[in-house]
């Protein structure tokens, strides 16, 4: 697992040659097809080879498996993960069995099981450590330091007295800050879908009495700077009316969450374990409500790829997954994008330097800036301008996403809903 937090923008994107693709993952042509969908994040895609008929039976449980993951049906999916493990062990070779693993992790992580996560860390680095590169080695050992510290806290639990009405402010960076209790204190902390983590800064822990956890962590910035950071946890943690309990924090360095000499100041940031645990949010003009009763919803057009939301965006006709960011100003079209629209972006715009930031400062990229762009997302559309493209691929942050949606997009709607548990994003004016 890849810790980066990323505060303004989370940065993803980079295609797979398809035989550095068939090195890693020798099986069978339609299935090495089909999972090539997955491994290049053209996820809604991939998702829609549930029940692919020209498959053999282990090959429909493995990609039923991933896709379950992505559908955050979790319990399920490592259901089906165990009973690939002990039933058809033989088929599945080893690459194919470390990505089990992998998604075994995600899963457990994100019902706030750490100790499976750990027993599965553990396994991977016993069992499949040659097929890790030195920086996938480097980066399970990072986490597995903590899915250790984290072992035996008990789950994270939300408890919902009521429907909750949120008022929240936006702050010099256009930032959504929400009040939060915790350890008597109260404080505006962002509300971030695209943090992997809830984070705080060392001050903030102290003030709010979090308890402190073993080990120490690197975790990757913008700049690709690691910075050396702390686990703790709330064991109560309150917004609006819902409770919720043994809630983990990324503790940080005052200094790494300081922006422009001091001043802007992040203090803390409540991300997506948390807020996927409120399980339907809706985002309005100056207000976050969540409803006790939730809302069904007839579309389905967002996946969590292990750790990061990711939501289906209609460019044209073509099908693209972003990753959408409450913590972003700006919708940004990532290096995979530009791949894709390479001749059509440079016979129209000159190429120029792109600026943006996060933990640990900011960066320039090479890249270009759109004048128009239809975008269509479930049942809504709207036009963006300026759209900015990233053309080079940036280091721990490409990951085959062609973009993140950000509040240019999000601020043009009356309301925002994102609902947890039937997996959709709608848009209402």
């Amino acid at each position: 697992m890849k810790l980066t937090i990323i505060l303004m923008v989370v940065l993803t994107g980079s295609i797979l040659s398809e035989n550095a693709f068939s090195a890693k993952h020798s099986a069978g042509g339609e299935f090495n097809t089909i999972l090539m969908l997955h491994e290049n994040k053209d996820l809604f895609r991939f998702a829609d080879n549930y029940d692919n008929p020209v498959l053999s039976e282990w090959e429909k449980l493995y990609l039923n498996a991933l896709i379950l993951n992505l559908r955050h049906k979790n319990a399920e999916s490592n259901t089906v993960i165990n009973q690939l493990i002990e039933k058809h062990s033989e088929s599945i070779l080893d690459s194919l069995k470390l990505l089990l693993y992998e998604t075994r992790i995600k899963n457990s992580v994100n019902m706030f099981d750490y100790k499976d996560a750990l027993f599965c860390t553990e396994y991977i680095l016993q069992n499949y450590a040659s097929l890790l590169d030195s920086a996938e080695d480097v980066d399970t050992r990072n986490s597995m330091v903590i899915w250790k510290a984290a072992e035996n806290i008990q789950k994270q639990g939300a408890e919902f007295k009521g429907d909750s009405k949120i008022p929240f402010k936006k702050d010099l960076a256009g930032l959504i800050n929400i009040p939060v209790k915790c350890g008597g204190v109260n404080e505006e902390f962002i509300f971030d879908t695209g943090a992997n983590f809830s984070v705080v800064n060392d001050t903030y822990a102290k003030k709010m009495k979090l308890k402190m956890l073993e080990g120490k962590i690197e975790v990757g910035s913008v700049t690709g700077k690691m910075i050396k950071s702390r686990l703790a946890y709330a064991e109560l943690l309150e917004i609006g009316s819902v409770k919720l309990s043994n809630v983990l924090f990324l503790v940080m360095p005052d200094e790494s969450l300081s922006f422009a000499g001091g001043l802007y100041v992040i203090n803390g940031i409540i991300g997506l374990p948390v807020i996927k645990e409120m399980k339907e949010v809706h985002i309005r003009s100056e207000k976050i409500f969540i409803p006790k009763q939730k809302t069904p919803g007839t579309l389905v057009n967002m996946l969590i790829d292990g750790f990061i939301p990711s939501i289906e965006v209609i460019d044209g006709s073509d099908s693209l997954a972003f990753t959408f960011d409450t913590g972003a100003k700006a919708t940004m079209l990532y290096s995979s994008y530009y791949l894709r629209n390479k001749a059509k972006i440079e016979s129209k715009y000159e190429a120029e330097d792109i600026e943006f930031g996060g933990a640990g400062g900011t960066v320039k990229v090479k890249g270009f800036r759109i004048e128009e762009l239809l975008l269509k997302i479930g049942n809504s559309k709207l036009k963006l301008s300026e759209v900015r493209v990233i053309a080079e691929n940036i280091k721990d942050h490409d990951k085959g996403y062609f973009g993140n949606l950000g509040q240019d997009y999000m601020g043009e709607f009356s309301e925002m809903i994102l609902n947890f548990e039937d997996m959709y994003v709608d848009f209402k004016k």
